[in-house]
């Protein structure tokens, strides 16, 4: 490609085309993002970070994904407008390999100003870098496009992103720049090498250096010295150096002050000039708006993954229905453990969940290790996941958003002459803060304190969550509490009632009892799951009888055997 040679380039508009598209977002129906401020206190207890971990593609989502879903939006319109993407998502796999597939090129593109001259570097860098933005965004144009024009879209956010798209792919700028970006792009392509002549004077010093051809190949240093000397290459195209001379400072600053690499960059500048021109009709595109839709894509992708492969284990999933705030209800068919569905599918246990006029507060009673922890977390999970427009794994359910959750679980390294106070500040925040749209879920509250406190404590805390009006799950071994109900419904007046819930046990022809891991609405067992403890810690009355060496036992047989005789 010698470098006499001119090539003509697209004829440049004085006026700048504009490339620009509307910005639909997939998560909120107005475009704009509310509180996306993230973080919760209760992650930790509900165990988010599994969830948080498949719906993550890489740690790049991580932060996003956390934010959709402890941010809990109270808009009924915003968690339909989800559903309905992700149910878009579902139905279209193709969809799905579609958006991974773009993440990337989506992730390369200038969310921004105007792309040109806003650089520290030569005009060629700057504008090889400007035709692979350009590049990437027709690319990413395309596919999109493509992929949503062939899936059958019910969701008014993606018909809104598909219509954005087929718009755009008709404007006339947009089939221009279809058209010049092949052309623009073929001469820095073949750009690899530079043929540069240098003039010496009688005492063979460099005198002044002249530019005799730009090369589509690599200068050749594979060859021995004796055929570098005599210009002999190993193909008859092949330029064979005798010696290399000095790469590129890596320093910028270092690299301006060399005479040689200041002529060179003129010349690239020169060279880079017309194409450069040529691009800067297309500096303004709907690059911003596409890169916006990067996170989006990547969460619902992820989440329609997520969902067909525990279908395929077969874990159930269904689409809740949305209720409104003010009706305060958790109607769950079957529900299963969300942590459990991704880890253990097989040990997923179903258990319905009923929060309505009949009953907002439950008093969950049970043995240790009887499910009373995984129901209290998979009845938030749902809650959390039911917010961020994602179907649960259950039969069916309907659901009002709740405006905060509140948690207490005790934590095992917490000390305890220190606990009771660390939850009696919790639960003041609880009390202080909480509205009659509030969730509340306590998990062994005050069981650092003896069995007759526990129950003075624990009775207040439910008058005062009836009064406020909470739906809640208070999680205990005190099956006493369960007792109180109607003295607490008698104290305080309230809309939020009161019922039990026990963790299930088949009891065997034996008498031993066998946890089912199942919650169910009913009052508490009383001795029978005492009973199951003792024989789980091996020290029911016949393990323990049955325990005891016969040595033992003839010893203190013989013992009294001997005092009676005396």
């Amino acid at each position: 490609m010698p470098a006499k040679n001119k090539r003509k380039f697209p004829l440049v508009s004085r006026q700048r085309a504009q490339l620009d598209i509307p910005l639909t977002s997939l998560m909120w129906p107005d475009g704009n993002a509310h509180q996306m401020t993230g973080g919760a206190a209760w992650e930790g207890d509900l165990g988010l970070s599994d969830l948080v971990k498949v719906l993550a593609l890489n740690a790049r989502y991580t932060p996003y994904v956390r934010q959709i879903l402890t941010v809990l939006t109270t808009d009924v319109a915003v968690i339909r407008w989800r559903q309905a993407v992700l149910a878009d998502f579902l139905a279209n796999p193709a969809l799905v390999d579609t958006a991974i597939g773009l993440l990337k090129r989506l992730a390369s593109l200038q969310a921004g100003s105007p792309l040109l001259g806003k650089r520290q570097r030569n005009l060629l860098l700057e504008t090889a870098d400007h035709l692979a933005e350009l590049d990437s965004f027709v690319n990413v144009v395309e596919d999109l496009h493509a992929t949503l024009t062939a899936a059958q879209l019910q969701s008014d956010a993606l018909r809104e992103v598909q219509q954005n798209l087929a718009d755009l792919v008709a404007d006339p700028n947009f089939k221009a720049l279809q058209a010049d970006l092949p052309e623009l792009r073929e001469p820095l392509d073949r750009i690899t090498s530079l043929t540069v002549g240098i003039n010496l004077d009688v005492e063979l010093r460099p005198e002044s250096a002249v530019l005799l051809s730009i090369n589509d190949f690599k200068v050749g240093a594979g060859a021995s010295w004796v055929l570098r000397v005599m210009g002999i290459g190993q193909g008859e195209e092949d330029e064979v150096g005798i010696s290399h001379l000095h790469r590129v400072p890596e320093d910028l600053n270092q690299r301006s002050l060399s005479p040689l690499f200041q002529d060179l960059d003129r010349l690239l500048t020169q060279i880079a000039q017309p194409i450069a021109r040529a691009l800067n009709q297309y500096a303004r595109t709907g690059g911003a708006a596409l890169a916006y839709l990067e996170y989006e894509l990547a969460f619902f992708a992820a989440a329609a993954q997520m969902i067909l492969k525990s279908k395929a284990k077969g874990v159930g999933f269904c689409v809740p229905e949305v209720a409104e705030p003010s009706q305060r209800i958790i109607q769950i068919s079957g529900l299963g453990n969300m942590a459990l569905v991704l880890t253990q599918p097989e040990r997923v246990v179903q258990s319905d969940v009923a929060f309505n006029d009949s009953g907002r507060i439950a008093i969950l009673t049970g043995p240790n290790s009887g499910g009373k922890t995984t129901y209290l977390r998979s009845v938030g999970l749902a809650q959390v996941m039911f917010q961020a427009g994602l179907h649960l794994p259950a039969k069916e359910a309907r659901l009002s958003p709740v405006d905060t959750i509140y948690t207490h679980f005790p934590a095992l390294e917490t000390r305890q002459e220190g606990r009771l106070a660390e939850e009696a500040a919790r639960l003041r925040d609880v009390f202080q803060t909480a509205t009659d749209q509030s969730l509340v879920l306590l998990n062994e509250t005050f069981s650092s304190t003896s069995s007759g406190e526990a129950i003075y404590l624990a009775q207040d805390v439910l008058c005062g969550l009836r009064a406020i009006g909470v739906r809640a799950i208070f999680a205990t071994h005190l099956i006493e509490l369960a007792e109180k109900i109607d003295t607490v419904e008698s104290t305080v007046s309230g809309d939020s009632k009161l019922f039990s819930l026990v963790a299930g046990i088949t009891v065997g022809d034996d008498g031993e009892g066998t946890p089912t891991y199942q919650i169910i609405r009913g009052l508490p067992l009383g001795q029978s799951y005492a009973r199951e403890i003792a024989r789980r810690h091996g020290i029911s009355l016949e393990q323990i009888l049955a325990n005891r060496k016969p040595k033992e036992l003839t010893t203190e047989t013989q013992s009294k055997s001997e005092k009676t005789k005396r």
